[in-house]
Order: C-alpha cells, then structure tokens, then sequence
C-alpha cells in the first residue's frame, strides 16, 4: 500500500497553550505548527495521534523565544527522551511557560528549526525522530 494511501487515515493533534486541534491533512499540521513554532511567543506543545491508550505516545516541544526542547515520551510513558543540541553547552535555565517551571539543560536546547524538523518526522511515523539525537531520562 502507498505511503499517502495509509497516512489519510492519520488523526494528529496538535494542543498548545491556545488550544487543541486535528489535523489528518500533512500540509496544514506542517503549516499550523510553523505558525505556532516562529510566533515569537513561549509556547508548551503535545504533538500525539489518536489512539485508543490513555498515554499515547506525544511528541512536547518547549518553545522559548527562538530556542526549543523536544521531548519525547512513548506509549504508556514507558520510555521518555530528552532532545540534545549542543553537549558543549554546561549552563542551565529555568523557563516559566505557561504557568509551569520547567529546567532545561542548555545542551538540551535546539533551534526552532531542528524543532519542527522533529514536529514533521513525527507526523509521518508517530515514533521518536531520527532527525535529532537523544538523551534518555
């Protein structure tokens, strides 16, 4: 079966601080997460595909200015994944997003970019990316 004959099929969410929604059509998931992505505003996002778990697996982007941290956590929680940027990088932040504190490692912090690299991998596959490495938590 061809790849865009399995993947209309494909329900993804995309919930931020604003809201919630679906999409099954690629270009406009791909279209409202560089929306969100290059807004300029701190934004906490859940990437994840309908399914019938609790817990599905979720792909969560921290948006801080023009920086971000991909997260990846699968089914059930089971396994969850740190992104990793630059391991030259030795200082730490606190970000408030959202009303939440969260601290993040700077060599865990990646471009805008690598972010939606990550946001667009994870459309296709709904499984950690490749596009990126990884560190597990």
């Amino acid at each position: 079966m061809d790849f865009f004959a399995v993947n209309w099929r494909i329900k993804m969410f995309i919930n931020d601080l604003n809201c919630c929604h679906e999409y099954s059509d690629y270009e406009e998931y791909e279209q409202q997460i560089r929306q969100i992505l290059y807004a300029g505003q701190d934004n906490e996002i859940h990437l994840y595909h309908e399914e019938s778990t609790d817990d599905p697996c979720t792909l969560s982007i921290l948006v801080k200015g023009r920086q971000a941290v991909v997260n990846y956590f699968s089914e059930d929680n089971e396994e969850i994944f740190a992104s990793i940027g630059d391991l030259g990088r030795e200082d730490d932040f606190r970000w408030q997003i959202g009303g939440n504190d969260y601290s993040v490692a700077g060599y865990q912090i990646l471009s805008i970019e690598k972010a939606l690299q990550c946001a667009s991998a994870f459309f296709h596959t709904q499984e950690k990316p490749s596009c990126i490495e990884w560190e597990e938590l």
